[in-house]
């Protein structure tokens, strides 16, 4: 087996909690069915999300796209996005876990699909973000996962061999398309679980 040199973390889910019917019940007091025609029509149906994690749209321009299409009236804007960083809960034992490979000498790196803003948040509030090589994330790349341009970029902005590298994600896609990159690759569900997907490649932290 291949001995594995790098490590790449996903940001939602793996570090910070990310569900967007709790952003919607906070912003707007639903619940229910009501709650999850909201979630879709901000979320899934409408492009503006992805078109923002894509980098296509500041946050500004997102409030002001999500207005234009009549999915957010003026006063809701704010309180939308305010309760989407209030709700980027700091997964505890995920960071531990980034310590220890870090001080086994591991090289880390996180692939995200995500918001500039939302990454210059978290890179400003945590200090486990300076312990990252770099980040690869979608609002720069321009592309989302599981896209073969978010995963080639990681590997060769970084340097790093595919066979060597092993990435986390909450999203069996994504973790898939990390797969058809070469990488090693699993599910995410707790730092427990990731360490035992370690310790099948022979990285015992």
């Amino acid at each position: 087996m291949t001995a594995i040199r790098n490590v790449v973390f996903d940001i939602g889910n793996v570090f910070v909690r990310w569900h967007p019917p709790t952003i919607v019940e906070s912003a707007f007091g639903l619940s229910g069915t009501e709650a999850e025609a909201r979630r879709r029509a901000l979320f899934v149906e409408s492009d503006i999300w992805r078109a923002l994690n894509r980098g296509e749209h500041s946050e500004a321009e997102a409030k002001r796209a999500y207005v234009y299409a009549g999915l957010l009236s003026e006063e809701e804007a704010d309180p939308f996005f305010a309760a989407i960083y209030d709700s980027l809960e700091l997964l505890a034992d995920t960071p531990p876990l980034m310590e220890r490979l870090a001080e086994a000498g591991f090289r880390l790196f996180a692939l995200t699909d995500n918001v500039r803003e939302i990454v210059a948040h978290l890179a400003k509030t945590h200090e486990w973000w300076g312990r990252f090589e770099g980040v690869s994330n979608s609002a720069e790349i321009g592309v989302l996962k599981p896209d073969p341009r978010m995963f080639r970029h990681v590997l060769e902005t970084n340097g790093l061999v595919a066979g060597e590298t092993v990435f986390f994600d909450d999203m069996p896609g994504n973790v898939e398309g990390a797969r058809k990159a070469g990488m090693h690759a699993f599910v995410f569900t707790d730092a427990a679980q990731a360490k035992r997907d370690l310790r099948s490649l022979g990285v015992a932290v």
